[in-house]
């Protein structure tokens, strides 16, 4: 779900920033291509290597019980699982 809010919000800045009637509608201009893919991508890269990471640690930090119960073992588990 994460991937795709990503991806959704890269794709609706650009639609935003280069279609010309939400340029003239909204009051925005283009942005040149290495300010718009270059500072924006390294973040999109750090956010995604950041969650994969969170999440196979938080898959080690997982165990269910015999009677269903589920035990979270190791910090990340316990404090960064919903």
């Amino acid at each position: 779900m994460a991937n795709s809010s990503l991806i959704f919000e890269t794709a609706l800045v650009a639609l935003i920033s280069y279609v010309q009637p939400f340029e003239v509608g909204l009051g925005t201009r283009a942005v040149a291509s290495p300010h718009f893919a270059i500072p924006a991508f390294s973040f999109f890269a750090l956010i995604f290597f950041y969650d994969e990471v969170r999440k196979i640690f938080i898959r080690k930090g997982i165990e269910k019980t015999v009677d269903g119960r589920i035990l979270y073992h190791g910090w990340l588990a316990r404090n960064t699982y919903w």
